[in-house]
């Protein structure tokens, strides 16, 4: 089943869209507070300066309170088609001087009250109003009196005016928005024009065109363009790796195939069974060395392709060394006299690192297989040593041949080198598969002659070898 894709852009817009809505909710929440406390306060200033108008209307004459109504003052609060206003003024004893009788008491009021209006919310007539109220004092011909004036209005103006500052509030907002909204788009498309650049650059290659990016990216993606271009790197490694091996094992493998044929026709031509022997022991001999080249190519193949997955886990050295004793020495008589040595369990910490047991294997057995064909002799023996030093674990094998001229001594390491004498069976893969396989655990490998004769090849691995 495909799996869905997923579209970083339309995920970046849903989230982008989906905060906007928030904040666009939280602002209009915002605004709606803000229109009706601006609306309440404009309303309740007017509410104020309509009870002092009324308060300085108010004298007392003779004893009897007199006032002259300020019309002008109630009709500024009357500016809604609906709005309703409503006063009361109410001497010290709670004698109607002007207005409704039954609006609402203030809540409280008395000796301590406030010269300045104070206002408070009641329903009236089954409207919600608000009422401002004052005290005024003024003096009389006995005592100074008190009079208690209120002047209350309806919700509907400051109702009114609050949804005019909400709608025109939510105007702006919804045009931020969009234009907001317009603005992130645009960028976000910016933002991701980078790797379209990178699609078309890649879209246009060729399928062996693995040179590094160059079209210009943002420092974001800066890792991941240095990713692919070390991915390209190293498959284009691989791949000339590849391209390499196939053409020296074509060429390796064709003068001995074709070599092999020949003596195979010369075979059948053969009408003396002497010599049709001598020629079936040439082609028996011509085909060990073809296996051994193929079996060389095999490995020095498996070796690339596992250098390439790289996946190390603890490896065993002594069981390695010992397997790959066994599986090179050939078991047929005359078997040659090769000795292991393997630390004692007692010596300390047993012998293991972290590596690639299949690739260690390859190259311990190549190591062996070198000294069998090219340092044993019939009185002589071959060492294979597994020691602890310093930095970890040492492996020798030393034989008793002639040794490495020391002009090849640099060259060894190199595919299909082979040493001097012709003759000498090899494809001259061994010590080029050995020197990989070190080179991927992080250790060295020394090629020297012993002072007694022979060739003396040291491994040294690190005893905390891992996968770089």
């Amino acid at each position: 089943m495909r799996s869905r894709r997923i579209s970083v852009r339309r995920r970046l817009l849903a989230m982008l869209l989906g905060l906007f809505v928030v904040g666009l909710g939280a602002l209009y929440l915002l605004v709606r507070g803000y229109a009706q406390q601006t609306a309440d306060t404009t309303y309740d200033q007017l509410l104020r300066a309509s009870a002092l108008s009324m308060a300085d209307s108010l004298q007392l004459v003779q004893g009897e309170w007199q006032m002259d109504m300020p019309y002008a003052a109630l009709a500024l609060l009357e500016q809604a088609p609906r709005d309703r206003v409503f006063y009361r003024v109410t001497a010290a004893d709670g004698a109607l001087i002007s207005g409704y009788a039954d609006l609402s008491t203030p809540p409280a009021h008395g000796a301590d009250a406030s010269a300045a209006p104070q206002l408070f919310t009641a329903d009236y007539q089954g409207h919600a109003v608000r009422v401002a109220w004052m005290e005024r004092k003024i003096a009389g011909p006995r005592a100074t009196e008190t009079a208690l004036i209120q002047v209350a209005q309806t919700r509907e103006a400051r109702n009114a005016l609050a949804e005019r500052i909400l709608w025109q509030g939510t105007l702006a907002l919804m045009g931020f928005t969009a234009a907001a909204l317009a603005l992130a788009y645009w960028g976000l498309r910016r933002s991701l024009s980078p790797i379209q650049r990178i699609e078309r650059e890649l879209a246009a290659r060729g399928a062996a065109d693995l040179h590094p990016i160059a079209a210009p990216v943002p420092e974001e993606l800066d890792t991941l363009v240095h990713s692919l271009d070390g991915f390209m790197a190293r498959l284009s490694e691989n791949l000339d790796t590849l391209r390499l091996f196939i053409a020296e094992a074509a060429h390796q493998l064709r003068t001995p195939l074709a070599a092999l044929h020949a003596q195979m026709e010369v075979a059948l031509d053969e009408e003396d069974p002497a010599e049709q022997r001598r020629s079936l022991l040439a082609v028996l001999r011509n085909a060990e060395k073809l296996s051994r080249l193929v079996n060389q190519l095999l490995s020095d193949a498996s070796v690339i392709h596992r250098s390439n997955v790289r996946k190390f886990g603890p490896v065993d050295l002594a069981e390695l060394l010992s397997q790959a004793v066994y599986d090179t020495v050939p078991q047929a008589d005359p078997q040659p006299d090769v000795r292991l040595r393997l630390p004692a369990a007692q010596e300390g910490a047993p012998p293991r690192i972290a590596g690639d047991s299949l690739m260690l294997r390859e190259a311990f057995k190549n190591l062996i297989d070198n000294a069998l064909r090219h340092g044993a002799s019939a009185d002589g023996h071959i060492d294979v040593r597994l020691e602890r030093d310093d930095a970890g674990w040492r492996i020798t094998v030393a034989d008793q041949g002639p040794g490495i001229p020391p002009a090849l001594a640099q060259s060894a390491f190199e595919r299909f080198s082979r040493g001097p004498n012709p003759r000498t069976p090899g494809a001259g893969l061994g010590l080029s598969i050995v020197k990989r396989v070190v080179d991927i655990h992080h250790g060295w490998l020394n090629l020297s002659n012993r002072p007694g004769g022979g060739l003396e090849a040291v491994v040294h691995l690190p005893a905390n070898a891992h996968d770089a």
